[in-house]
């Protein structure tokens, strides 16, 4: 019986170490409000030493009743408490914690109940310091959160600059997608005028006279996102007001929420449970409220590449990719590119008081063979920052360029080897396509062995004879000697 007793002493003690290692604050009490187990963490947060604490009673050590404790409240009730609390420890310093409270059951019996804390005063100093921030820069009576009345869209399907097809095609698709209520996914990368569609697609549905609200998902940490999106109630945080949140402010309307791949895990999950539900409950409240939004959401990436980096739940993916919008980027619509040079010049000349009519020869063939990486936001202030610099001419040069695309075009007037063509260029029979990779290969082997063709056949895998010929077939010698 004495062996029996030291090894539960043990294993206690061995479980109560295990729970001291904890970044996690544990408090548990036994059916008589005795605190049975005070962890390291939770003696941290209160400025307590476990010791003095533990096999006290709750009353003893805090001014607490059943009605203020939540670990009182959870044992007599049995329900689980989800709250965020600011509290001063015994130092004076404030303290917040987010904390969840539950009674404890062996089978059917209830013998206590447990909470729970984790601390997050450091994103509560950051949500509060940049309350304080938007109060200095927007005035004092600002509140945190806009009001919105009415939609805000300035973007419809009609002033979308565009003439080739595959833009053609992908608004059809946005257009046919504005008339329903699922939510929207637009995927495109950086610059391809994501919002722009977002906006065309609500201004296109029965919402249009609703808000249209467009939030970032990169721009704010977790915590202060969160209480952006679903408000916050009195007491949530230091200064907190009951404030609506995002969802509430959209009602009936539609809100874009930007990058979402970049959403903490976290909230994605809380998000994907509002989508279901259409409930949302504000930050320290119990409330659930029914909400009417439709969600349209962004991303720069391939969706099912962020689901495979763990950027994106695939049950989220699920549920906002009811509809799945792509926008091509501008190389894969080079047909666009003259007429978005003709829009953008128009709408810079007059605000910089220049009378430029188009670009020169030079200039604008070198525009429609850029691969453009950041697409039509990169051309447009490619050309906003040409037209900076023009005086009296008519025409954009090469000289009103940014340093960067000069640097470009001289990298093209040097001598070199044909570019490599893309995988979109690869179109036409087999035979044909299986002559235009083998060429590259060529090219790309006499490049390494910048023109040494034993040591490129060597490379390739074929006979010199073989690449000789090969050279000849291709038209190639005037690369070969260019190289040497």
């Amino acid at each position: 019986m004495q062996h029996q007793l030291q090894q539960m002493n043990e294993t206690k003690a061995m479980y109560d170490s295990i729970l001291d290692q904890l970044e996690e604050g544990v408090c548990s009490i036994d059916p008589q409000g005795k605190i049975i187990f005070y962890n390291r963490k939770m003696g941290e947060l209160d400025t307590l030493e476990p010791e003095a604490v533990r096999e006290k009673r709750l009353e003893d050590i805090w001014p607490l009743d059943e009605e203020t404790s939540t670990l009182l409240t959870s044992l007599r009730t049995g329900r689980v408490l989800n709250h965020r609390e600011t509290h001063f420890a015994n130092n004076g310093k404030a303290v917040t914690t987010l904390s969840r409270t539950m009674a404890l059951y062996l089978g059917n019996k209830k013998v206590g109940a447990v909470e729970i804390s984790k601390d997050i005063t450091e994103q509560k100093q950051l949500t509060d310091t940049i309350y304080q921030l938007q109060k200095q820069t927007s005035g004092a009576t600002v509140p945190l959160l806009p009001t919105v009345e009415k939609s805000n869209t300035r973007y419809q399907f009609e002033t979308i600059i565009y003439s080739s097809k595959e833009m053609g095609y992908m608004i059809e698709q946005a257009r046919r997608s504005a008339r329903s209520r699922s939510n929207i996914l637009i995927v495109g990368e950086t610059g391809t005028g994501k919002e722009l569609i977002a906006q065309s697609i609500h201004n296109e549905s029965p919402r249009k006279h609703k808000p249209f609200i467009a939030q970032n998902c990169a721009a704010l940490p977790e915590a202060l996102l969160e209480g952006l999106l679903f408000g916050t109630s009195v007491g949530s945080f230091t200064g907190a007001i009951d404030r609506a949140g995002l969802f509430e402010q959209a009602h009936g309307g539609t809100l874009l929420l930007d990058e979402i791949n970049s959403m903490n895990p976290n909230l994605q999950a809380k998000l994907l449970r509002v989508l279901q539900e259409r409930k949302i409950q504000r930050l320290g409240s119990s409330k659930l409220l029914d909400i009417d939004v439709r969600v349209v959401a962004t991303m720069n990436e391939d969706p099912h590449e962020a689901i495979a980096n763990e950027r994106l739940r695939e049950d989220l993916y699920y549920r906002l990719g009811v509809v799945t919008i792509f926008i091509p980027p501008l190389r894969m619509r080079r047909e666009d590119i003259p007429v978005l040079i003709e829009f953008f010049i128009q709408k810079h000349s007059n605000g910089l008081g220049v009378d430029v009519v188009g670009l020169d020869d030079d200039v604008f063939q070198f525009f429609l063979n850029y691969s453009w990486p950041g697409n039509v936001r990169q051309l447009e202030h490619t050309i906003e920052g040409s037209l900076n610099l023009v005086y009296d001419e008519t025409m954009i040069s090469y000289d009103h360029l940014p340093p960067d695309f000069k640097q470009k075009m001289n990298q093209l007037a040097e001598p070199s080897l044909p570019a490599q063509p893309s995988v979109h260029d690869y179109r036409g029979n087999l035979p044909e396509q299986i002559e235009r990779l083998e060429r590259v290969m060529i090219e790309q082997a006499l490049r390494d062995s910048r023109g040494n063709v034993t040591k490129a056949s060597e490379q390739l895998g074929i006979p010199r004879q073989n690449l000789n010929y090969k050279l000849k077939k291709y038209d190639l010698k005037n690369v070969r000697g260019m190289l040497r």
